[in-house]
């Protein structure tokens, strides 16, 4: 191999986190991360196989700023708490859903603390462009929670 001093230099491997309380108990929200018709409403269309090692394919809407869909592996699977999925060869992407330690609401009902972890090789610019999605992904899923419709359509002018 011939080393090439033109080359840009590899991008460091960086961790976005990002999270979230909302009202609802991690058994109503951990279904947002694994069922398709709730998935589309916050995140994207997703094909998955609810096992370890089955796929978990993510089909960004069109206005997403991603080059491509995402097809990854599920590592670990802890109903109603943690979902680990890997794609090749360099992202994981987890999603972690607790219960909240504050106390239950009057109707008794309890909350959680959603965290989304999203690692992968990213330049400093893109790390920004991450965390602003997944900050903006976790307000859809918030909204789409409580019911209110999710405006996909984000773009300038649309």
């Amino acid at each position: 191999m011939v080393f090439d001093a033109s080359a840009a230099a590899p991008r460091p491997r960086r961790v976005v986190d990002q999270s979230v309380v909302l009202p609802f108990a991690p058994s109503i929200v951990w279904h947002c991360f694994v069922d398709p018709v709730l998935a589309d409403g916050w995140l994207a269309h997703l094909l998955i196989d609810e096992r370890v090692g089955g796929g978990y394919s993510v089909v960004w809407p069109t206005d997403e700023p991603h080059e491509a869909d995402w097809f990854g592996t599920i590592e670990e699977i802890v109903p109603d708490g943690r979902l680990l999925v890997s794609f090749a060869p360099h992202t994981l992407l987890e999603f972690t859903v607790t219960a909240h330690d504050g106390a239950p609401d009057a109707a008794g009902d309890s909350s959680s603390v959603v965290q989304v972890r999203h690692e992968s090789f990213l330049t400093a610019d893109e790390q920004r462009t991450v965390r602003a999605f997944w900050r903006a992904r976790l307000v859809d899923l918030g909204q789409l929670l409580r019911g209110r419709p999710v405006e996909w359509n984000r773009s300038p002018g649309g």
